[in-house]
């Protein structure tokens, strides 16, 4: 197999990891506090032995080596649910799942559990400022929740205060699922004093439809060229080999 060949191949396992990825985009086009992800590509240059090569430029080879999760912040979607909740800005909301493993969230539809605490829709506990959970009694009766993340009942008792975080490096953070990441040992939280907080409201995933299918459609066309490419090579090479081994034979 020829540096031609290798090259085309090296494109399209390129392509089919970015035609993975906008898959999963449009995948979580309705997933509340989604953020859409694109590939990271380079150039890998390869330096043949002098022996092996008949031109002197080198081979470069197309090269996928990570993702990027774009940041920006998705549409506010009104739903005038009691725990729908969204950050305006900056910030992520802490959760513990087993084994008391943090993680960080966009994405505010929460709920009560059984025990009367705040979970998310994976049934991970939400915190509050204090470390703990945040328990509200079947009791409790129109109920609040101030822009700094308190939550009370209207003019009664307070149950807490949502704990909000962010991150230096926002970009480390590691996928846990499609909307909850950790942070690396290392990676410190820091505390935000005085989050922007809506209830009532959730986060739209930040994906644009639209752009994400105009991607889908400009990959495969980019795929089938390149499979194109290469049956037109592998075309060329036979008949330069019959058109040789017939003139051997003459």
């Amino acid at each position: 197999m020829d540096n031609t060949t290798y090259i085309a191949l090296s494109r399209q396992m390129a392509l089919q990891n970015q035609l993975e990825v906008v898959a999963n985009n449009l995948a979580n086009v309705n997933t509340t506090g989604f953020k859409g992800t694109d590939t990271l590509f380079a150039q890998y240059v390869f330096k043949l032995d002098q022996n092996e090569r008949a031109f002197k430029d080198k081979v470069a080879f197309v090269h996928d080596f990570g993702l990027v999760r774009n940041l920006s912040q998705g549409a506010l979607n009104f739903t005038g649910n009691t725990f729908d909740m969204a950050l305006q800005g900056d910030g992520y909301f802490v959760t513990q799942g087993r084994g008391g493993v943090e993680n960080y969230t966009r994405a505010g539809a929460f709920a009560k559990d059984v025990n009367g605490n705040l979970v998310t829709m994976e049934g991970r506990t939400v915190m509050s400022v204090n470390n703990t959970p945040i328990n509200i009694p079947n009791d409790a009766r129109d109920i609040i929740v101030q822009g700094d993340g308190t939550i009370a009942e209207q003019g009664g008792r307070t149950f807490g205060q949502l704990r909000v975080v962010r991150f230096e490096k926002e970009r480390d953070l590691k996928q846990v699922d499609g909307t909850a990441f950790r942070a690396d040992v290392g990676q410190q939280a820091i505390e935000l004093p005085n989050p922007k907080i809506a209830q009532g409201v959730l986060e739209n995933s930040n994906v644009s439809p639209v752009m994400e299918i105009t991607r889908l459609i400009a990959l495969n066309r980019a795929y089938q060229e390149t499979a194109r490419m290469v049956s037109q090579e592998d075309e060329r090479k036979r008949k330069a080999n019959d058109v040789f081994t017939r003139q051997t034979a003459a």
